[in-house]
C-alpha cells in the first residue's frame, strides 16, 4: 500500500472573507402572484410608441405617423417580437424602452 499524504489547504492560516457592504434588510413580505399580475397590468407602454418608425408601424399594421398609437400589453408583445427580429434597431432604443420590452 502506498503512503497517503495529508494535503494542506492553500487557505490555511488566512482570515475568512469579509462582506463588502452592509447586509441587505430582509423583505418584510413578498408580493403575491395576483399582486405581481396587477403591477404588470399597470405598466405604461406609452414611451414605446414614440420609437416606432414608419417601417415598424407598417410591419405591425399600425397607422402611419403622426397618428398616435396606444400601446397595450398585447401590442407591446408584438412590438417586442418585431424588435427581436430586427436586432440592429434595438441598439438605437433608449434603455427605458428596452426595459419596458425587456430586450
Amino acid at each position: 500500500m502506498s503512503e497517503q499524504r495529508n494535503p494542506t489547504s492553500r487557505l490555511a492560516g488566512q482570515s475568512a472573507p469579509r462582506p463588502l457592504g452592509p447586509t441587505p434588510a430582509p423583505l418584510e413580505r413578498r408580493p403575491s402572484f395576483d399582486e405581481l399580475m396587477q403591477q404588470v397590468g399597470q405598466v405604461d407602454y406609452g414611451p414605446v410608441a414614440e420609437h416606432l418608425d414608419d417601417d415598424a408601424r407598417a410591419a405591425l399594421g399600425l397607422p402611419a405617423r403622426p397618428q398616435p398609437v396606444p400601446v397595450d400589453p398585447g401590442l407591446a408583445d408584438r412590438v417586442r417580437d418585431y424588435f427581436l427580429g430586427h436586432p440592429d434597431q434595438v441598439a438605437g432604443l433608449p434603455a427605458r424602452v428596452r426595459g419596458l420590452l425587456a430586450l
